[in-house]
């Protein structure tokens, strides 16, 4: 079997869609006799192959304000590589320009009496995190002030441009043969999304950890120092993208709430993206608070976690939490918000949830939490491991499904 996945957010920087990706990949090669190939927007046209893996760049260019993020920007280019590379099985992991010359693909496949799947894998949230959410965010901060019948137009502005991004990529996923959904609230709003189909193609399929990767035995006090962290420190991270849909300005302003309670609380932020240097210049004013650039591997990203006490986050649109369970199998306990993935990953005895972009909640409950810290940690690997949130049966779930959809 030749498995394809097309996505856009495929970069040297990128969080938790790279790393399924990179997961899957390394499956397929130590575990199965199938093939995989990537096809991603690059800078250039380009292809480079390691014995049944591929990887197939096609020149795009930079999506405005997201940088290094890449369009797809001819479709029939794409058409051209998947007839070229023969994928018998194409997931999506985003879905603008991808899944139109995928059905034409498969259109083309089953022209010529060859099997072909389509699946979509839905990764996130996509009518609510970039349509429904930034549109009500942005229309509060201008019309807070004005008339409470402007305010109710501009709430119902944004729940207009969220139900038609749920009807179109309702309609996506409605054209696809499988949709994944990687925890159980995700699949009843997928669900929603294919509410005006008569659809039976949804699928749960948990995502996972490398569980020997991510343990707490990586802790390193010399990674802790060189951070400036003492053994005093209560050294708090967050990793991920630094973008306004992740709500990074809110870890920073419950840390600054929380720094008079607990003056030896330092907080780490690692990644990329557009807010980055807002908050590199936040860094140089208020004490304790470091940026770093994103982890250039999934070691250094595993020592840094397991090198700190508590993981922090303040996005609303986990449709999973691959880096909240990651933090948990290195023995963090977490302090998130009560929305998303996060009231299913974060269970009692394993961290706090408070109320979204509520940051003085937060810091109360991050002074509680490093308070607790080392009962919870053993409760926060504990979790992970019990309800089996690793990459293998992650990949044996999701290719026993796609080999059930391909027999029947």
């Amino acid at each position: 079997m030749r498995y394809c996945d097309l996505t856009l957010a495929y970069t040297a920087t990128s969080g938790g869609i790279r790393t399924y990706i990179d997961a899957k990949r390394r499956y397929v090669q130590e575990q199965t006799n199938d093939e995989h190939v990537l096809i991603i927007p690059g800078e250039s046209d380009g292809r480079e192959s390691h014995g049944r893996l591929t990887i197939r760049t096609l020149a795009g260019p930079l999506i405005p304000g997201c940088a290094p993020y890449r369009f797809f920007w001819q479709p029939l280019r794409l058409l051209e590589a998947l007839l070229e590379e023969q994928p018998d099985i194409v997931e999506l992991g985003t879905f603008f320009a991808c899944p139109w010359a995928a059905f034409q693909y498969r259109g083309h496949r089953n022209d010529n009496e060859m099997r072909c799947l389509v699946s979509g894998y839905f990764h996130t949230d996509l009518a609510d995190a970039y349509f429904g959410s930034p549109l009500r965010e942005v229309l509060h901060d201008h019309l807070s002030q004005s008339s409470d019948l402007l305010t109710r137009w501009g709430l119902s502005l944004a729940e207009a441009a969220e139900f038609g991004a749920e009807k179109y990529f309702g309609a996506i996923f409605a054209k696809c043969d499988l949709v994944f959904a990687a925890s159980p609230q995700q699949l009843t709003r997928l669900h929603h999304y294919l509410r005006d189909y008569d659809s039976d193609h949804t699928r749960l399929v948990p995502l996972g950890v490398d569980i020997d990767l991510f343990h707490p035995s990586r802790r390193s006090e010399e990674v802790r120092a060189s951070l400036g962290a003492t053994p005093e420190t209560v050294l708090l991270i967050y990793g991920g993208r630094l973008d306004s849909e992740k709500h990074v300005e809110t870890l920073v302003e419950a840390f600054e709430r929380l720094h008079p309670r607990l003056p030896q609380a330092m907080l780490l932020v690692t990644g990329e993206g557009a807010l980055r240097k807002k908050l590199e210049d936040r860094s140089e004013t208020l004490p304790g608070f470091l940026v770093r650039p994103y982890a250039s591997s999934r070691e250094e990203f595993a020592t840094l976690l397991a090198s700190s006490d508590l993981y922090v986050t303040a996005g609303p649109h986990e449709t999973f939490g691959l880096s909240v369970i990651e933090a948990q199998a290195s023995g963090l306990p977490v302090v998130g918000v009560a929305a998303g993935a996060l009231r299913e990953r974060v269970v009692p005895g394993t961290g706090y949830l408070v109320p979204v972009d509520d940051a003085d909640a937060m810091a109360r409950q991050l002074k509680i939490a490093a308070q607790q810290r080392k009962e919870m940690s053993a409760l926060a690997r504990q979790h992970v491991i019990q309800t089996g949130l690793d990459w293998n049966g992650t990949f044996r779930t999701l290719f026993a499904k796609y080999a059930d959809a391909w027999e029947g």
